[in-house]
C-alpha cells in the first residue's frame, strides 16, 4: 500500500511549476507572496507579489493574482525574499577553470602565473570552457549579469568562443575585451578583431550580451578609439594612475567609463570621476588578498564623490567567486575600520546592509551600463530576480530581510533565478545544462593549461 504525504502534494506541484518555468510559452509568471525587496525607492518594500510577462516585469504589489490571470503560473514564494538579481561589476570568467590556481601568490607571482606562464597557452575551446564555468557559477550564487574583464583576447578565435560561453550560460553579460597583458597582440590587430567581433555578435541590443572595451591603464589612444566608436571603456585603475586629469581635460572622461579596483586615489582624481558620471567597482577581497594597498576599500571616497559603486569579485584563482561573501566581507572590514576612526575622534559612518545590497544591484548596474534594464524589480526592467529561502537554518528566524541576504545567506540559499523571466535555477539547482559534462570539460581545460606549465593539481 501507498500512503500518500501532504509533502508529495508540494513536491509535485513544484515539479510542475518548474518543468512550466522551463518552457513557460508565453504565459505570465506570478512571484506570489514573498518578502519582496525591489531597492526601487518609489515603490518600497513589501508583502505581495512580482508579475512578470514576455520576460519583464510588469507590476509590483500586493495581490496580483487577478491581473495575472487564471493561465499564469505560480510561483509560491512566501518562504522566501524575492529581489534582484547581483551584479558581478568586474570578473574575469575567462579563468574560470584555473580555480585556487594562485592561492598564497602576491600580486607579482600571480602575473608571473597566470598571465606569463598559463594565459599564453590559452586555446579559444579554454576561452569558453573558462567562460562558461564562471558564468554558471556565478547564476548559481543568485548573480544574473556580469561584466566580464576578458584581457586574453589572443584572437578572433578566442574571442568569439569567450562570447560564446557566455551565451551557452544564458547569463546577462558585458564582455570586455582586451589583448592579452604579455603584448603579444599589437593594438591594431586586436582593434580589427574587436570590429569583426561586434559585427558578428553584437549587432543587437535586444539580446542578454553587450560589448565594450577593457584598457589595463588609462590610454588616450584607446579612449579616443572607444568614444568615436560609442563604446563604453572599463579600465583597472588605482594610485599608478598619473593621467586622468590629462583624459578628463580633453575631454575623453565620460559616463561610459567603469574603474575597477580604485585603491589609494588622490581626491582630485574621485572628483573627476564623480563629476563625469562615471562609474566605480570594489574588490573587497582580491585587494586584500594581493596585497595590493589599503585593506579597506575606497567606500567612503566613492560615496563621497556622489558614486554609488559596484562590488566584484575580480577572479576565481584564489578564492571562491560569490557576491554574498564579497558583502558580507565589506561589511566587516568596513565596521573595523569605521570604529578605529571614530575611537581616534574622526567622523564616520557605518555602512548598513540596504546600502551593500545596493552597491551589489543597483551599483552594479551602473557599472555595467544597465540600470535601464536590471538592477531594481522596477516595471518594464527586465526580469532578472533571484528568490533567497527563508526557511534554511541559517536563514530562518532573522528579523530584517537586508541583514539576512547581507548578513547570513549564502549560495545554499538561493532557491531561484530568472534571468529576462526565464529559468535558470530552480529549488537550488542549475537548469537546463549538463553540469557533469560542463565540469568534466572544464576539467580537462584546468589539466591541459596547467600541464603547459609543468603543474599538477595539488590534492591535499
Amino acid at each position: 500500500m501507498t500512503v500518500s504525504h501532504p509533502q508529495d502534494a508540494v513536491d509535485q506541484r513544484d515539479a510542475e511549476v518548474g518543468a512550466a518555468l522551463r518552457v513557460p510559452a508565453g504565459r505570465r509568471i506570478l512571484l506570489a507572496g514573498g518578502t519582496v525587496l525591489t531597492l526601487d525607492p518609489a515603490i518600497g518594500n513589501l508583502l505581495g507579489d512580482v508579475l512578470i510577462e514576455d520576460g519583464r516585469i510588469t507590476a509590483v504589489g500586493v495581490d496580483l493574482k487577478a491581473r495575472a490571470g487564471e493561465h499564469a503560473i505560480v510561483v509560491d514564494a512566501r518562504h522566501a525574499i524575492v529581489m534582484p538579481g547581483l551584479i558581478d561589476s568586474h570578473l574575469h570568467a575567462w579563468l574560470g577553470q584555473l580555480r585556487g590556481i594562485s592561492q598564497g601568490l602576491d600580486f607579482p607571482g600571480y602575473m608571473q602565473l597566470v598571465h606569463r606562464e598559463v594565459a599564453p597557452h590559452y586555446r579559444p575551446e579554454d576561452m569558453y570552457t573558462g567562460n562558461l564555468i564562471a558564468a554558471l557559477m556565478a547564476l548559481d550564487g543568485g548573480v544574473t549579469t556580469i561584466l566580464d574583464n576578458s584581457h586574453n583576447a589572443r584572437s578572433l578565435d578566442h574571442m568569439t568562443a569567450a562570447v560564446q560561453g557566455l551565451a551557452d550560460a544564458k547569463i546577462r553579460a558585458v564582455h570586455a575585451t582586451a589583448p592579452p597583458v604579455d603584448g603579444s597582440v599589437p593594438e591594431p590587430a586586436w582593434l580589427t578583431a574587436v570590429e569583426r567581433l561586434r559585427e558578428r555578435h553584437f549587432s543587437s541590443e535586444d539580446q542578454l550580451l553587450t560589448m565594450r572595451l577593457m584598457d589595463l591603464a588609462p590610454t588616450e589612444r584607446l579612449w579616443r578609439y572607444a568614444r568615436d566608436e560609442d563604446l563604453w571603456v572599463t579600465t583597472e585603475m588605482g594610485a599608478h594612475v598619473t593621467n586622468l586629469g590629462d583624459l578628463a581635460a580633453a575631454g575623453l572622461l565620460t559616463e561610459k567609463h567603469t574603474f575597477n579596483h580604485c585603491l589609494a586615489l588622490p581626491g582630485d582624481d574621485w572628483k573627476r570621476i564623480g563629476g563625469a558620471g562615471a562609474t566605480v567597482n570594489l574588490c573587497t577581497r582580491s585587494d586584500t588578498h594581493f596585497g595590493l594597498g589599503q585593506m579597506i576599500p575606497p567606500v567612503d571616497q566613492a560615496l563621497k564623490a556622489k558614486i554609488t559603486p559596484g562590488l566584484s569579485t575580480d577572479n576565481e584563482t584564489t578564492y571562491v567567486s560569490d557576491m554574498l561573501t564579497e558583502m558580507q566581507h565589506l561589511v566587516t572590514v568596513h565596521r573595523g575600520h569605521t570604529f578605529g576612526r571614530l575611537a581616534a575622534g574622526e567622523q564616520a559612518t557605518q555602512l548598513m546592509p540596504r546600502q551593500v545590497l545596493e552597491f551589489s544591484t543597483l551599483g552594479g548596474a551602473a557599472n555595467c551600463g544597465l540600470s535601464h534594464v536590471t538592477g531594481s524589480l522596477t516595471p518594464g526592467k527586465q526580469a532578472d530576480v533571484v528568490l533567497l529561502r527563508t526557511t534554511d537554518v541559517n536563514t530562518s528566524l532573522a528579523t530584517n530581510a537586508f541583514t539576512t541576504v547581507v548578513g547570513f545567506a549564502n549560495r545554499g540559499n538561493v532557491d531561484a533565478v530568472f534571468v529576462g523571466g526565464r529559468i535558470r535555477k530552480w529549488r537550488g539547482r542549475l537548469v537546463g545544462h549538463d553540469l557533469a559534462g560542463v565540469l568534466e570539460r572544464a576539467a580537462a581545460s584546468r589539466t591541459y593549461l596547467m600541464e603547459r606549465v609543468g603543474l599538477t593539481p595539488d590534492r591535499f
